[in-house]
């Protein structure tokens, strides 16, 4: 009889303990997060009044596998600088499409990466602009997001703030392609990938544009807030990292970085 008894209670010790080092045992769910990007082509945009882009497919797939349904409705495209400011003041939110770095590291959790891109400084082709040294352009007008990396990179190279021209809104990266294309700025700090697609899309000729300057490399995430539970994240974690296993993240990529999308 204390056998049994003691053959009892091992076993459920060992179910609470299995519970607990389940990845998807998380303490919140998908449902109770507050999703929140920017309007950053290919990575999230909105077009025909729909969200889209990498990081929307990603997400999709990854509540798929955590087998929880997403509503479209807890998706919010904000400016750069509002969503980072909703995530730093807490709360169970998570902004994707964010670049991790060094100084975030600590204020947010993450899951990632995503996608891999770096920031470059893009001119007009017909310029005569060439950058060897970041302090070329402190007699240039380089535009840029507020809260976007490509500032956070520029400002802490010591670049006088005067030399930034800022973009806000959603529209913000289109405002300062278009900015650099008819000439009010001479240079457009941007993340490589969403340059190239942008000026695709908006059927402009890539050899009318040159990479300048190549930055650092950057790894794209989702960051959550540090109000959401670390079971969440992990689980959360261990989703995406299925669904990249499965091929589904890899294929969510190849529809929308096409071949056409080419270096200038």
């Amino acid at each position: 009889m204390k056998k049994n008894i003691l053959l009892l209670i091992l076993s459920i010790f060992f179910i609470d303990l299995s519970v607990c080092l389940d990845p998807a045992a998380a303490s919140e769910s998908i449902q109770e997060i507050q999703f929140m990007t920017e309007d950053y082509p290919p990575l999230n945009y909105i077009e025909d009044d729909k969200i889209k882009g990498i990081f929307v497919e990603v997400l999709m797939a990854v509540s798929k596998q955590m087998e929880s349904r997403l509503d479209w409705d807890q998706i919010s495209v904000l400016p750069r600088a509002r969503g980072y400011q909703s995530l730093s003041a807490g709360g169970k939110k998570c902004l994707f499409g964010m670049a991790r770095t060094k100084e975030r590291e600590s204020l947010f959790k993450w899951a990632g990466p995503v996608t891999h891109s770096r920031i470059i400084l893009i001119a007009k082709s017909g310029s005569d602009i060439r950058i060897h040294s970041i302090d070329r352009l402190r007699s240039l007008k380089t535009g840029v997001i507020k809260e976007d990396i490509s500032e956070k990179i520029l400002l802490a190279s010591d670049l006088p703030p005067e030399s930034l021209y800022y973009a806000f809104g959603e529209d913000a990266a289109v405002d300062l392609l278009q900015s650099l294309n008819s000439g009010m700025i001479d240079l457009w700090a941007h993340g490589d990938l969403s340059a190239r697609w942008l000026i695709k899309k908006k059927s402009l000729n890539p050899r009318d544009f040159k990479t300048v300057y190549n930055f650092e490399g950057t790894e794209d995430y989702f960051a959550f807030s540090k109000d959401v539970s670390n079971g969440f994240v992990s689980a959360f974690q261990h989703a995406l990292n299925r669904i990249k296993k499965k091929g589904v993240v890899k294929q969510i990529l190849q529809r929308y970085l096409s071949k056409e999308i080419n270096s200038f």
